[in-house]
């Protein structure tokens, strides 16, 4: 029995690179998360068929769970980032995680609430102020990635498929060697 997800919040063919290959992973595809039908690469990228590109999972999860995976991507992705990072900007380039089934979603929503606390000093009273880094709203991080029902998925093209298996002077904003040398799962 395999599972699906769907992740975005950086270049979709980096993040097909990320989860290619890795155990318990039956399949990566790129693609347009919850956008308009029949959308078009152009669509999505300039908005106007809204959604996210990124990129599908499937996956055993008796070999490898959501929070693995979820531990995988926010470890490239920084889900502190309105939208994108590194070169790739825009609200279709937003973190998210897009799940199919109900039961998935009380395990993300608690992975999420760990994100946007992480970081925070405990609450210690109201007079009471510790020496605490984000003590001030401004240098407050905030958390943007979002977690959303998975509603289409859409394949892109060909062309988009194993991009940076066929273009591998592709430069990446994420260092893909070093992530292999540091992640072995």
């Amino acid at each position: 029995m395999t599972k699906r997800i769907c992740l975005s919040g950086a270049d979709m063919y980096e993040l097909e690179e990320v989860f290619t290959g890795r155990r318990g992973i039956a399949s990566v595809r790129t693609g347009y998360i919850n956008a308009a039908p029949n959308a078009r690469h152009e669509d999505v990228a300039t908005g106007a068929a809204g959604g996210r590109m990124g990129i599908e999972i499937c996956y055993d999860p008796k070999k490898i769970d959501i929070s693995q995976l979820l531990d995988l991507h926010f470890a490239v992705v920084t889900p502190y980032s309105i939208d994108g990072q590194g070169y790739v900007r825009g609200s279709m380039y937003r973190a998210g995680v897009f799940y199919e089934s109900a039961e998935d979603e009380p395990q993300i929503q608690l992975y999420l609430t760990f994100l946007a606390g992480k970081g925070r000093c405990p609450a210690t009273g109201e007079h009471l102020t510790l020496n605490d880094p984000n003590s001030s709203a401004a240098a407050r991080r905030v958390l943007h990635a979002t977690m959303e029902r998975l509603t289409s998925f859409q394949t892109a093209a060909d062309e988009h498929q194993g991009y940076l298996k066929q273009h591998p002077e592709t430069e990446t904003y994420i260092d893909l060697a070093r992530l292999r040398e540091l992640v072995k799962f």
